[in-house]
């Protein structure tokens, strides 16, 4: 028996593409199949570029994503143009480093469109810290770095983790990789067994030493043998008898066709994408229409929500909010109609009215005659009242907001009301009145152009131009009457300017704005969520707080407490000025229109009143203060 012999010298890098090589030639891991080159590592980018199910499921869950019905509204709801295809990029952008990498991030960037620029997830690390967790990131970018801070410069949304409480987990396609290196092992071993000429990898064995000649043909040969398919089935004749030795199992047998297909099916499931919407022949027309709406109600609207709300903060800054309008969505939409169906089935009775139908799609509503006008109408009061209840508004209020039991006036009792609103007013309380009516006029006004809330500062200097002047005004002329009373002349500017300044702001700032504040903002929130709600009914809903009518209650309460100050600042003249003593007693009307309250304290000194600083005892009080010497004669 003859000793094979080497007789084809390759170069470390051809040992890895030609399909015949002798014993010795072999690697030490060719025996064990254990590969250490970075050739045979798949990554994340890998998988995505060079498997097929990889980049189907993953482009399959970012456009989905992308395709939804996103809006951009101000925060009372109305809608902003904005540009869709953008926005879609980068929440399809989002989606992918998600899958990829298990984290993205946008940068706050004005000059980009939207305002927000992807970064890729590699050049990004959390800073973080022992007691308050994440508290930044540090960018790695052309060798230098940047720290940037979460939400007002850097927005951020992981996949959660398992092993760390503030660094993003694996991304999905990190999870499919056990499949996707299968798939690509298998897509490896076809291409390089066609690039081997459709032959498994062969040793050759020579019996005797072939001649020099016979050598260098058959290196010739074997090397355009190996060169391609094309090449194939080339022959050469030798005079040496030469043994072959073929390796590996043949491609049949090595690619299992029902192996791969279960590879790529393990795959989509890490995916959660349905196998109906990568395989035409995995099921019938029905339940791939049923699978794909499972798709969206099960995957993709939680992954919606997650991208709004690490939006949000950039939206915020501009008062505005980023939704998915979820009731657009079909698959929302067959379900729900799926349940009227069912219900509709189990009560003899349709759950759904014309109109209502007619709504979800975006249609408007339908009426046939003057009845059913007025019937949809009561309908819409009815649900403003009902939104209005659910804020926190009394139902008696809420049903006079939204007109209801004939709550509205007719033009002929407004045109009264506006006629006679100053009728029950006291002299000194019109001026007051008229001021504060118009202040509350403005504030309205700005609801009414777009204004989420009346901020604080808004508030304070409509309303304290209106007060201030007055209530100084008020008091003083209580004081004077006092001193024509009495006869004896008291310098109370400086003591009544300081209460002035000090009444006003108490009132403006401490009691007024926090209240109207709260008011408007239950009354916003039930008005947003009503259906078809127009700036009307907004303007109808805080009505009570910007209205004639509580600029009339403020302005009979403030003037009751200036004129109790200028009887004050005047006694206190007397004492400071003239060492003269004479203490405050409460009046009423004393009729039957006397509040409980106030009854009780009708003639009584400061030292019974309970521990209250004078009138008013309470909102549109009006009650009054006398003096009356201590100790006289």
């Amino acid at each position: 028996m003859s000793n094979p012999a080497a007789q084809l010298v390759l170069s470390p890098t051809e040992r890895y593409d030609i399909k015949a090589l002798n014993l010795e030639d072999f690697l030490p891991s060719a025996w064990t199949g254990v590969f250490t080159g970075d050739n045979d590592a798949v990554d994340v980018e890998a998988a995505y570029e060079r498997v097929a199910v990889v980049r189907t499921a993953v482009t399959l869950r970012a456009n989905a994503l992308a395709s939804l019905p996103w809006e951009i509204t101000t925060r009372r709801g109305t809608l902003v143009a904005f540009d869709a295809e953008r926005l879609a990029a980068l929440i399809r952008g989002v989606e992918i480093d998600l899958c990829l990498y298990g984290a993205a991030y946008l940068l706050r960037d004005p000059a980009a469109p939207l305002g927000l620029r992807r970064l890729h997830p590699r050049t990004i690390s959390p800073i973080t810290d022992a007691k308050r967790g994440l508290i930044g990131f540090v960018r790695r970018a052309n060798n230098t770095e940047v720290r940037l801070e979460p939400e007002t410069e850097l927005l951020h949304i992981w996949e959660p983790s398992v092993r760390s409480e503030v660094e993003p987990g694996v991304g999905l396609v990190t999870t499919a990789l056990t499949q996707a290196r299968a798939l690509l092992a298998a897509e490896r071993y076809q291409t390089a067994y066609f690039e081997r000429g459709a032959v498994r990898p062969t040793v050759w064995m020579f019996a005797q030493r072939p001649t020099d000649a016979e050598r260098s043909r058959f290196e010739q040969w074997l090397r355009q043998l190996v060169s391609g398919i094309r090449n194939a089935f080339r022959h050469l004749a030798l005079s040496s008898e030469i043994k072959t030795v073929t390796l590996g199992d043949t491609l049949s047998d090595a690619v299992k066709p029902e192996l791969l297909q279960r590879a790529a099916e393990l795959m989509l499931t890490a995916f959660q994408v349905p196998m109906s919407l990568v395989f035409s022949s995995a099921s019938n027309y029905a339940t791939a229409r049923r699978d794909y709406q499972t798709f969206i109600l099960l995957t993709i609207l939680a992954r919606a929500r997650e991208v709004a709300a690490m939006l949000q903060p950039h939206f915020a800054a501009y008062n505005q909010t980023l939704r998915c309008n979820e009731a657009r969505i079909d698959a929302v939409q067959n379900e729900e109609l799926e349940k009227a169906e069912a219900i509709q089935r189990l009560t003899g009775q349709p759950v759904l009215t014309l109109n209502e139908a007619r709504a979800r799609l975006d249609l408007p509503q339908f009426v046939e005659d003057d009845a059913d006008r007025e019937l949809l109408r009561l309908r819409n009061r009815l649900a403003i009242a009902r939104e209005a209840v659910a804020a926190g508004l009394d139902p008696r209020t809420a049903l006079r907001l939204a007109g209801v039991n004939g709550a509205e006036p007719t033009d002929v009792e407004a045109k009264a009301l506006k006629k006679d609103d100053e009728a029950e007013l006291l002299p000194h309380e019109v001026q007051l009145y008229r001021d504060l009516k118009r202040a509350f006029q403005q504030l309205r006004q700005v609801m009414l152009d777009g204004a989420d809330e009346i901020t604080a500062q808004m508030f304070n200097e409509t309303l304290y131009p209106a007060m201030r002047r007055n209530i100084e005004t008020i008091a003083r002329l209580f004081a004077d009457e006092m001193r024509a009373e009495i006869g004896v002349a008291v310098n109370v500017d400086a003591l009544l300017a300081d209460w002035a300044e000090e009444a006003t702001r108490r009132q403006v700032e401490e009691l007024l704005y926090p209240y109207t504040k709260d008011y408007i903002a239950r009354a916003v929130a039930a008005w947003r969520r009503m259906p078809g709600a127009d700036r009307a009914e907004l303007v109808a809903m805080i009505e009570p707080v910007v209205g004639a009518r509580r600029a009339e209650t403020v302005a009979i309460t403030a003037a009751t407490e200036a004129a109790t100050a200028g009887v004050r600042a005047y006694r206190d003249g007397l004492r400071t000025e003239h060492n003269l003593e004479y203490v405050m007693i409460w009046e009423t009307a004393n009729d039957e229109r006397v509040c409980p309250i106030c009854g009780a304290l009708h003639n009584k000194r400061e030292d019974e009143w309970g521990g209250r600083s004078g009138p008013p005892a309470h909102p549109r009080c009006r009650c009054g203060v006398r003096l009356e010497r201590v100790n006289a004669g």
